[in-house]
């Protein structure tokens, strides 16, 4: 049931600027995400995991402005 499913938040960047800097970026990034889906009525218990990546898992090339933009995201995960 809908209710019961836990979810999983990752943040992630480009490779813009430094590694520190893009964590601390990427863990703000999955928080902002949190508190949308909050306001939106999802209470604080179903969030089992809130964490940024940084940099660390690029889905395209940093190599241009398309494949940045694509590596600037929020992955959202549902768990049972």
């Amino acid at each position: 049931q809908a209710e019961y499913t836990k979810l999983k938040l990752e943040g992630h960047t480009d490779d813009t600027g430094s590694a520190e800097a893009n964590y601390d970026l990427s863990q703000r990034r999955a928080q902002a995400v949190v508190t949308f889906l909050r306001g939106r009525g999802i209470p604080q218990s179903r969030f089992q995991t809130v964490i940024g990546k940084g940099e660390d898992e690029p889905v395209a090339a940093n190599t241009s402005n398309s494949g940045r933009a694509k590596n600037r995201r929020v992955v959202i995960e549902l768990l049972k």
